[in-house]
């Protein structure tokens, strides 16, 4: 089974300086804002049959939760508290966008959101 790894980002005409990216590899070329959200909460691990893990810019990790999950770090805070309580589930580990960018370099799927332009990705659209 293919590891995809995600890391999710924002789209540039939505979301400030931020860009929404994606490695040239992947099937996936467009998400919405709620398969974004479920991948994020930890609700969702596949789209399209592809194994999704998803990582977070610590740069952009605020504006990212705040715009598009629609949480306060302090509320993201309590809700995997909760989910850590009764499931499996984990919070997306940070990364810094070199970390990122390196990590593409290895052959997975990512999707990452940040401002800084990632080496060997395509965009990825937002609906």
């Amino acid at each position: 089974m293919k590891l995809i790894v995600l890391l999710l980002s924002l789209s540039s005409l939505l979301f400030a300086n931020i860009n929404m990216k994606i490695t040239p590899n992947s099937k996936i070329s467009s998400l919405t804002k709620k398969e974004i959200s479920d991948i994020y909460l930890g609700k969702r691990t596949t789209i399209k049959g592809v194994n999704i893990i998803p990582l977070d810019d610590d740069k952009y990790y605020t504006e990212f939760y705040q715009t598009i999950i629609k949480k306060t770090p302090k509320q993201l805070r309590a809700y995997w508290i909760r989910e850590m309580g009764k499931s499996k589930r984990k919070p997306p580990k940070k990364f810094t966008s070199s970390e990122i960018e390196s990590m593409i370099q290895k052959n997975y799927i990512f999707i990452s959101y940040s401002s800084s332009v990632l080496k060997n990705s395509k965009d990825l659209i937002v609906k």
